[in-house]
C-alpha cells in the first residue's frame, strides 16, 4: 500500500501550534497516511518532544533542514554536523525510519566526494539523498541532479535515495535530457521515500504547486514511478499554510488517482 504524507517544518509550531494536532488527527484517521517534519535547525530537544506529544503514535519520516546545509563543501563540515544533528535527534525521538537529506552546491567530482564523505561522516544508516533541480533559484550549480550523480553517492557513502520528481524534470530541462529516460533512471535506483507536488512540466522551476494547479502528469508518475509500498511526501504549498483543506484536498487527489 501506498502511504501519503503531510509536510510540516518544526518551526511551524511556533507560530501556528495547534496546527500539527490537526494533521496529526487527520492522520491518524486514515490508514495510509504519515507525516514529514522537517527538522529545523535551532528546534530544541524539548519542542520536537512537545511535537512528538501532539502527534501520538502516528508515523513520522524526518528531512534534515537544507538552510545553510552544504555537504559538498569541506569548510561547511561543522556547521552541517550541528544541522545533521537535530535531524538525528528528532528521528531518535519520533523513531523515524528515514532522514531525507540535501547534497549541496557545486558541479564535478569534487563536489560528489565530499558529500559522499561527509554522509559517511554522519554514520547514520537512516540517510536518504534527495535528488536536486541543476540550479538552485539564484543560478547556483547543485549536484545530485541526475542519477548517475545520486547512485555515486549512494555506493560510496551506503546512503538511501529519496525520489523528489520536480527536482528530476527540472535538472532534466536544465541539462536538455528527456525527462521519461531521467525519471526512469531515478526510479531503477529503488527509492525509499518519494516527493511529489505539481508544477509546470516545460518549465525548470520548482514550484510547489497544490495538485491540478500545474500539468505533470500525476497519474503516470504515480503509477508508473513509485513502488506499490511507496512513502509520497506531498510537497504542495508555499510557505506556511495554517489551515488543512488544501491539504486534504491534494491527500484526496492522489487517494483518487491511486483508487482508480
Amino acid at each position: 500500500m501506498r502511504r501519503l504524507g503531510f509536510k510540516f517544518f518544526s518551526s511551524n509550531n511556533r507560530v501556528a501550534p495547534n496546527l500539527i494536532g490537526e494533521m496529526a488527527a487527520i492522520i491518524a484517521s486514515e490508514n495510509d497516511m504519515f507525516l514529514e517534519i522537517t527538522a529545523v535547525s535551532d528546534t530544541s530537544e524539548e519542542e520536537f518532544k512537545q511535537i512528538k506529544k501532539q502527534t501520538g503514535n502516528i508515523e513520522v519520516r524526518i528531512h534534515a533542514s537544507i538552510v545553510g546545509f552544504d555537504t559538498g563543501n569541506r569548510e561547511a563540515e561543522t556547521q552541517n554536523k550541528k544541522i545533521f544533528a537535530t535531524a538525528q535527534k528528532a528521528a531518535d525521538i519520533f523513531k523515524a525510519a528515514t532522514i531525507v537529506v540535501h547534497s549541496g552546491y557545486g558541479h564535478g567530482q569534487k563536489y560528489l566526494e565530499e558529500t559522499a564523505r561527509q554522509f559517511r561522516m554522519f554514520h547514520d544508516e537512516r540517510i536518504v539523498a534527495e535528488n536536486l533541480p541543476y540550479y538552485d533559484n539564484n543560478g547556483d550549480h547543485l549536484h545530485g541532479a541526475t542519477a548517475e550523480e545520486i547512485a555515486y553517492i549512494m555506493h560510496e557513502s551506503g546512503c538511501g535515495f529519496c525520489f523528489d520528481f520536480s527536482h528530476a524534470i527540472c535538472a532534466a530541462l536544465s541539462l536538455n535530457m528527456d525527462i521519461e529516460t531521467q525519471l526512469k533512471s531515478f526510479y531503477a535506483l529503488k527509492p525509499m521515500v518519494y516527493h511529489m507536488c505539481d508544477g509546470n512540466i516545460n518549465l525548470a522551476k520548482d514550484m510547489h504547486l497544490h495538485f491540478g494547479a500545474g500539468n505533470f502528469p500525476l497519474p503516470h508518475f504515480l503509477q508508473d514511478y513509485t513502488a506499490k509500498d511507496a512513502y509520497i511526501t506531498m510537497e504542495t504549498g508555499n510557505g506556511l499554510e495554517r489551515f488543512n483543506d488544501l491539504r486534504i484536498k491534494d491527500y484526496q487527489y492522489l487517494k483518487s488517482i491511486l483508487q482508480s
